[in-house]
């Protein structure tokens, strides 16, 4: 069998760019753009990993609210810590980072899949 050089460095250069593309779609999105799409003070519908199902609201102050089975709004704060949006209230704390899904955004806490968000 005769080796051609020509077309090993084809097939390897596009199995190394299939790869880097593949892994810019598993990219998380930079803080700053998750503060823009989600701080706007419009309300997100939001499940939870158990399937509970809320709304979310996050204003630009670092502000919002989270209703849901209760009577009333639970105040929520959020800030950027490093890579990724903390919020913390009474009944949560977490810092996620964020990627655009199909119809919305899936939130990440570490490695694990964490709120999932849409409109």
């Amino acid at each position: 069998m005769k080796v051609r050089p020509r077309l090993v460095v084809a097939v390897i250069a596009l199995l190394t760019t299939i790869t880097a593309l593949a892994e810019e779609d598993d990219a998380y999105l930079p803080p700053q753009s998750a503060v823009a799409m989600l701080a706007d003070g419009v309300p997100w519908s939001a499940v939870a990993p158990s399937g509970r199902t809320f709304k979310l609201t996050l204003n630009r102050d670092g502000t919002g609210s989270i209703r849901g089975a209760f009577l009333f709004a639970l105040s929520v704060k959020w800030a950027v810590k490093g890579d990724a949006m903390c919020i913390s209230g009474t009944l949560m704390a977490k810092c996620l980072r964020f990627r655009e899904v199909p119809g919305g955004i899936q939130s990440w806490e570490g490695d694990k899949p964490d709120l999932k968000l849409s409109r």
